[in-house]
């Protein structure tokens, strides 16, 4: 065996390997979910392709090959709440598939109904933030130093958005629960996403601060119904933001 094709099966082997370990890592995790489902009252789903096209601000709505998998579905305080791992891969529809990103991740924990309107968009205030903010991303300040420094707040409707952002709602987002996430308000629906797979170590934790947030956006009335569901949200209107 000359030495071209010794390297050609050893790199071989070790993409083998690495595909098959990759593999059974995601199957042991998918168990871990499906255990947890079983011990805290939870429904295992698996997967579910409704939940990768529900909504349309980041991290859906781009990409390709959107996927829900590790699906679960509980009742949290009377609210129901679904929890998924969202996965997706950067290229376009028309793209060449041989040179589309790697696969990424999210953990998305969200009550279990139809976005709308208004929309209230809520992102740890990074450098990328504060790069945005200089070329004009809207930014809704509550006159809190400690949330304001914290939090980009972005929203299709400043009005509503300054009602729901009160001491309450503030003090919640500021719990360590809320670090190195995003959390989205879209009319009936509340979801909290951040990057990784599922995570069901402190899954009810997030699942109750779901259900926090929602106790408190959504009995918010403005002269009417509380909100307008379905219809598309494409970047919300704002600049700057997806």
């Amino acid at each position: 065996m000359g030495p071209f094709v010794a390297l050609v099966v050893l790199v071989a082997g070790v993409v083998t390997f690495t595909v098959t370990a990759a593999r059974l890592m995601g199957r042991g995790r998918s168990q871990d979910v499906q255990r947890w489902a079983e011990a805290n009252g939870w429904e295992y789903v698996g997967t579910d392709p409704v939940l990768a096209q529900r909504w349309n601000g980041k991290p859906f709505g781009i990409g390709i090959d959107r996927q829900a998998r590790d699906v679960v579905r509980g009742t949290v305080d009377g609210f129901e709440i679904v929890s998924f791992t969202y996965t997706w891969r950067s290229g376009t529809p028309d793209a060449d598939t041989r040179r589309t990103g790697m696969r990424r991740t999210a953990h998305v924990v969200a009550l279990d109904a139809l976005p709308g309107e208004p929309v209230i968009d809520l992102s740890p205030e990074g450098i990328r933030e504060k790069v945005q903010k200089l070329f004009g991303a809207q930014d809704v300040q509550i006159d809190n130093p400690a949330f304001d420094g914290q939090w980009l707040v972005r929203t299709s409707d400043e009005y509503f958005a300054r009602r729901a952002l009160d001491a309450r709602l503030a003090n919640i987002v500021m719990l360590p629960d809320f670090h190195g996430s995003r959390l989205r308000i879209e009319g009936p629906s509340v979801l909290l996403w951040r990057p990784g797979r599922t995570d069901v170590t402190n899954l009810n934790e997030r699942a109750k601060r779901i259900a926090d947030v929602a106790r408190i956006v959504l009995p918010l009335e403005r002269g009417g119904p509380r909100f307008e569901s379905g219809g598309t949200i494409d970047g919300f209107g704002i600049p700057g933001l997806t």
